[in-house]
């Protein structure tokens, strides 16, 4: 059990580090706080899987590249 909590440990970790992460925050504006990860980083114009979200406007937007 020990053995599979590393692995996908390790797994998420090789995730974050091939993607591109962009994170914007502000103490004085709630509506400045937003955060987008595309992955991978070496494909940005079409990624495998994108993901924006802004909780001030409640936007939720998630992209994989297989869907249409």
């Amino acid at each position: 059990m020990g053995a599979l909590i590393k692995l996908l440990l390790l797994l998420l970790v090789a995730f974050f580090l091939a993607s591109e992460v962009n994170l914007s925050t502000s103490l004085y504006r709630y509506e400045d706080n937003e955060i987008e990860l595309s992955f991978p980083v070496w494909q940005t114009d079409k990624p495998w899987y994108y993901l924006k979200w802004n909780p001030a406007e409640r936007e939720f937007e998630q992209r994989l590249q297989w869907e249409k």
